[in-house]
């Protein structure tokens, strides 16, 4: 049990202190309690001992006997009763439930992480080792297999996923390897095939009444040679010779594969290819918007209420292109303040900007040139409030601000929309990474946007 639940921490640390290891601090796992009154899992504690029969407690490093540890049970039921989170939740599991019941989940959570029983990789789930390979007959592309033509001299040890390539690249090295072979093989077989010229030259000719009977007649010397001639053959050559035929007939079948494979890898050719056309058009367009400076379906209002909900998938993906200054930055939707209203948009920046990059999501409000621009009072003065929604509680993330009339990005629009302003240092990175938030779920988070409407004329 050790192995299958060490390394977990309650939803709630706050709550469960008490319950968790003076060693690996992580939730006791068949909890051991110290002379001195402090707890231990059973195999940080042995750790702790190691060959010695006493050790200095960690916490309040006073001499600590072996014989004068005992389980206890009691913190083995409250640890039992904690609330805890799969470990696999950054793989996108989002189960919850007591230390108790977590065993039967691993058992069926398909997030999990798993070692490859052949080449002993290990960041798989178990869904992805399934696809990696058949542990059943050691299927894995990583393990080094001999190369088919082993038998015909080639030596070559290939990683399996490399031996389709292999053979590909290599076929005129193995059909040389194979003309060779059967080449040498024929030459042996020539000289088999007539012992008697080898044994009889040089040897004095013999006169007399044998010399001169005919062929067929006399002591019948002649059909014996002819008739012992293949049974007389060397075993070893005959079965050479049945060795080479299976491996014409193997080269054969080998070449037939080839073609096939060639012309499958052609199609997967042209359909990537037509693919990178795809997403290469997509990019274009979304250049193409942010060259215009507005988000993309920004001609719309999502919303009338001084509202916005946006919900960003993939968030992983875009704080990449915003470490790889490939996208730095993304538009929200447009939503205005109310039906005839100030219209807007957010602007995040996933990798921060500012005083926040390389360490924060950074947020802005951008004012967007609107229908009723001529008709509303400027500079924009309502207070705006930003939040960064937690999917499992209401500890959400808020940072509210009053703009600045002075500023230019509250006057009115001269162009298609302002300079942003708002909040560089909204959320730091760390927030997403910590298991008792769930502001990161399923790779997915929502932003709330609150415009206050006080004062503002309907």
């Amino acid at each position: 049990m050790v192995a299958l639940v060490s390394g977990i921490t309650p939803v709630d640390p706050a709550v469960s202190s008490c319950l968790l290891c003076s060693a690996c601090r992580f939730l006791l796992i068949k909890p051991r309690q110290t002379e001195c009154g402090h707890r231990y899992c059973a195999a940080c504690l042995e750790n702790l001992f190691k060959t010695d029969n006493e050790a200095d407690c960690l916490v309040c490093q006073k001499k600590v006997l072996r014989s004068k540890v005992y389980f206890d049970k009691a913190a083995e039921n409250d640890a039992y009763a904690i609330k805890i989170q799969c470990t696999a939740y950054r793989e996108g599991c989002d189960w919850t439930g007591s230390l108790r019941n977590y065993l039967d989940h691993i058992m069926t959570c398909g997030k999990q992480k798993e070692d490859c029983p052949v080449c002993g990789r290990a960041d798989l789930t178990k869904a992805d080792l399934e696809q990696h390979c058949d542990p059943r007959h050691g299927t894995c592309p990583n393990v080094k297999v001999p190369c088919p033509f082993k038998e015909v001299g080639c030596e070559e040890q290939l990683q399996r996923h490399d031996l389709d390539y292999h053979l590909r690249t290599a076929q005129q090295t193995h059909l040389l390897q194979m003309l060779s072979l059967i080449t040498s093989l024929r030459a042996g077989k020539s000289s088999e095939g007539d012992p008697a010229g080898s044994a009889n030259e040089g040897a004095p000719t013999q006169m007399g009444p044998a010399a001169t009977q005919p062929s067929g007649q006399g002591t019948g010397g002649g059909e014996r040679a002819v008739s012992e001639g293949p049974r007389g053959a060397d075993p070893g050559v005959v079965a050479l010779a049945a060795r080479t035929d299976g491996l014409e007939k193997c080269v054969g079948g080998l070449n037939r594969d080839l073609d096939k494979s060639a012309q499958l890898i052609e199609l997967l050719q042209q359909k990537c290819l037509h693919c990178e056309q795809v997403l290469l058009g997509l990019q274009r367009k979304g250049k193409t918007a942010d060259s215009a400076g507005g988000p993309v379906g920004s001609t719309v209002p999502v919303s009338t209420n001084g509202v916005l909900v946006w919900k960003i998938k993939d968030f992983s993906s875009c704080l990449m292109a915003a470490k790889t200054e490939q996208r730095p930055s993304f538009y929200s939707p447009a939503f205005s303040t109310h039906p005839f209203g100030y219209k807007l948009c957010c602007r995040i920046y996933p990798n921060g900007d500012g005083n926040g990059k390389g360490t924060h999501v950074s947020l802005f409000l951008t004012i967007v040139r609107g229908e009723y621009d001529e008709v509303l009072p400027w500079p924009f003065r309502q207070k705006v409030t930003f939040m960064l929604l937690d999917q499992a509680s209401q500890r959400h993330v808020k940072e509210s601000f009053s703009p600045d009339v002075l500023s230019g990005s509250f006057q009115k629009p001269r162009s298609h929309m302002n300079v942003a302003s708002g909040c560089p240092t909204f959320a730091g990175h760390d927030l997403f990474l910590k298991p008792q938030h769930h502001y990161l779920k399923n790779d997915t988070i929502y932003i709330k946007v609150v415009i206050d409407m006080a004062g503002l004329s309907m």
